[in-house]
């Protein structure tokens, strides 16, 4: 799996604004063209770090922020981009030169935040990296509070499980149950949840 851009939950939480730009890490994948030189020159004059690779990378870059992929040439070279699209590991906007119904699959199919068109225009640039960039930020806020709020009903549920445990084995209310789980985290220094999956796993062995 991609490694994740090592930026802090506050760094990722903020919006990103024009005056951020220059801390923005830029990936422009595209063979050698007048159009990627263009790109490339213009993102630099707002003021991204861009770094030029083609073919793409086996992975991408664990600090990239961005990646802009020119979409033709992976297509008609069937050229494979290594992408989580369920997961992305950052912001991903499409060039494209034409709209036939292969490139605009391979966008879908690639979840792009954005589209920018060729001829290459300036303007509209700067609007789909900001908007999609917070849009990506916003994304993972959700996806972290979701992971949280699972992981928090899995150990309800383990706890729930691993009382029924214990009541059954030794004849005692939930309560008390729940008071050895507690008391056994306390002595073991560790948590009620693992103590209780210790329980679930110790009766599954048994």
């Amino acid at each position: 799996m991609v490694s994740r851009s090592p930026h802090s939950p506050n760094e990722r939480s903020a919006p990103i604004l024009i005056k951020d730009l220059r801390h923005l890490r830029v990936l422009l994948l595209q063979p050698k063209s007048s159009e990627g030189e263009e790109l490339w020159q213009h993102l630099n004059r707002i003021g991204c770090q861009v770094q030029t690779n083609w073919p793409p990378p086996a992975e991408i870059p664990a600090n990239t922020d961005v990646v802009f992929v020119f979409v033709r040439p992976i297509v008609e070279g069937d050229i494979v981009l290594n992408w989580n699209a369920d997961d992305p590991p950052a912001v991903l906007i499409a060039i494209v030169d034409y709209e036939n119904p292969i490139i605009v699959e391979k966008v879908l199919r690639l979840r792009a935040q954005a589209v920018i068109g060729l001829p290459l225009r300036t303007f509209g640039i700067l609007a789909n990296l900001l908007l999609s960039v917070n849009n990506h930020r916003r994304e993972q806020r959700l996806r972290l509070r979701v992971e949280r709020m699972d992981a928090k009903l899995k150990a309800h549920r383990d706890i729930d499980k691993a009382k029924a445990i214990l009541m059954a084995a030794n004849n005692v209310s939930e309560q008390v149950a729940y008071e050895t789980l507690r008391e056994q985290a306390m002595n073991k220094r560790t948590t009620i949840e693992a103590i209780a999956m210790a329980v679930i796993t110790a009766r599954d062995l048994l």
